[in-house]
């Protein structure tokens, strides 16, 4: 009976090892962990995820400035919007040493803009297009040394202000109805200024908002003293960049003129092109030995265009040559140079038979991109005198091609550079100028060679050249005169040095 019991018990501790043993392979083989759910991201962590994407891919300054994360969220979760997580990416680009005012870290140029009423953050700007609006900038002056009222500086080529007759120089009485724009300066031998500063700056965010309207209605003064009244809608339009140009004949040489205000597309034969070919053909008919290519408010445009431009200028003295490299990160490198690549060296074609003396420029601070290419390409070849309203042009060797985000951002990355034959790219701060601080006259129409900074550069080419204008004095007039530091009411917006994909 013990021998039994103890049989059993046996059997019993037996089968029970045996159901521990099943019991503890179960546990030491688990199943399967179930998939993770997968991640959902809202509109604006997409539209911030895709911003540090493109950049990472595409921005000048990503193989060493910029960090590769295994999760993107590390980095695009810090942030709260599309502004923010932009400014976050190029505060890391390192700070510019050289130029105190230049505004901090070496990209102050990578931009975004809200699409379809989407705002970007607290520095949220719907795109507005050069080509949208009236054309017209307007600046301060003042006809009896009493009173200042907005004078129209420049007016843009196919705008609805151009197209209507209005005129660089023409003084602003009336905007919709209201007179109410004179303000009182005093001037002395070192010019004119206001008399109350805040009445200034009131009067200027008034006119800043007039020009934001859906419509302008103006009274204007012309030099003449005529009056005349223009309606005016704010619209699209094509830009015509190629305002000016004219031959000056001298005894001793002829000396060509050319206005451009941006540089838009050239391709096709479109008007663009047929007008700058019909431009330096009238320059080669007249034998031209020294051109003055007036970039004041060129704010920049199409490479290509710009190039075109170059081969032009650059005529039989340049011809074959090489005009730029591009300076691009590895990815960007790697995709995009070669024999046919977006980004592969440049040289010049001869496409005019022009052969120059020396080729004067004529900016301002406003200067730049496309435009600072067109001078910094030249200069190895030619002799280049920049001719300034300061001391420098802007300062932008970078470019930009478009990426639309979730259709609601427009980003801009700056994603190459470029350098001159001489292998000079380094222009952040501007070109520097030979003659500075050269008043832009805004009371004579561009091209009229008593104008300032256009009579500075002829009597540089033909010495002698310059006339005195007296006709003011023989009639006892005041000559117009601007505030001090030319108090631009609007500025002209920047058009970038942009590639076409």
């Amino acid at each position: 009976m013990k021998l039994f019991s103890m049989q059993i018990l046996e059997k019993g501790l037996f089968f029970s090892l045996v159901a521990l043993f099943f019991i503890s392979c179960k546990k030491n083989n688990p199943q399967p962990e179930p998939e993770p759910e997968p991640v959902v991201r809202t509109s604006d962590q997409m539209i911030r995820d895709s911003i540090y994407y493109y950049y990472k891919l595409y921005s000048l300054w990503a193989d060493q400035y910029i960090p590769q994360y295994d999760n993107t969220f590390e980095f695009t979760d810090q942030y709260t919007s599309a502004d923010a997580i932009l400014l976050g990416l190029k505060s890391l680009t390192p700070a510019y040493p050289n130029y105190a005012s230049y505004g901090g870290f070496l990209d102050r140029f990578s931009f975004l803009d809200g699409l379809n009423n989407y705002h970007t953050g607290t520095q949220s700007r719907l795109r507005m297009d050069r080509n949208s609006g009236y054309g017209l900038y307007i600046s301060m002056g003042t006809a009896d040394s009493k009173v200042a009222r907005p004078v129209i500086y420049f007016v843009e080529g196919g705008s609805p202000a151009d197209k209507a007759g209005l005129k660089r120089s023409d003084m602003i009485t009336s905007i919709n109805g209201d007179t109410d724009f004179a303000v009182a300066v005093t001037c002395d031998a070192s010019g004119c200024k206001p008399v109350d500063q805040n009445a200034l700056n009131q009067m200027r965010t008034r006119v800043l908002n007039a020009l934001e309207g859906g419509g302008l209605q103006l009274e204007l003064l012309r030099q003449d003293q005529s009056t005349y009244s223009q309606k005016l809608a704010y619209t699209s339009y094509i830009i015509d960049p190629l305002y000016r140009d004219t031959v000056y004949q001298y005894s001793t040489k002829n000396v060509g003129y050319l206005a451009l205000s941006s540089f838009e597309e050239i391709e096709n034969n479109n008007d663009n092109q047929q007008k700058i070919d019909a431009a330096f053909q009238g320059f080669e008919n007249k034998h031209i030995e020294d051109l003055i290519v007036d970039l004041r408010y060129n704010t920049g445009g199409y490479v290509d265009a710009a190039v075109y431009v170059a081969n032009k200028i650059g005529g039989s003295v340049a011809a074959g040559e090489l005009m730029l490299t591009y300076i691009c990160n590895a990815y960007m490198d790697k995709t995009h140079k070669g024999t046919n690549g977006m980004f592969s060296d440049t040289y010049y074609r001869k496409t005019s038979n022009l052969n120059l003396r020396k080729v004067y420029f004529l900016v301002s601070e406003t200067t730049a991109s496309a435009a600072e290419m067109l001078i910094n390409v030249l200069k190895p070849y030619l002799d280049v005198q920049i001719i300034a309203t300061g001391t420098h042009t802007y300062g932008k060797p970078v470019g930009f091609f478009e990426q639309i985000i979730e259709n609601k951002v427009s980003f801009w990355p700056a994603s190459f550079q470029l350098k001159n034959a001489a292998g000079f790219s380094d222009y952040w701060d501007g070109l520097l100028a030979d003659r500075r601080d050269v008043t832009d006259y805004i009371f004579l129409e561009s091209g009229d060679t008593q104008e300032t900074m256009l009579e500075t550069a002829l009597e540089d080419a033909v010495p002698g050249s310059k006339k005195k204008a007296n006709a003011r004095k023989s009639t006892n007039q005041i000559a117009p005169r601007m505030l001090q530091d030319q108090q631009q009411i609007n500025r002209i917006p920047e058009r970038g040095l942009l590639k076409s994909q």
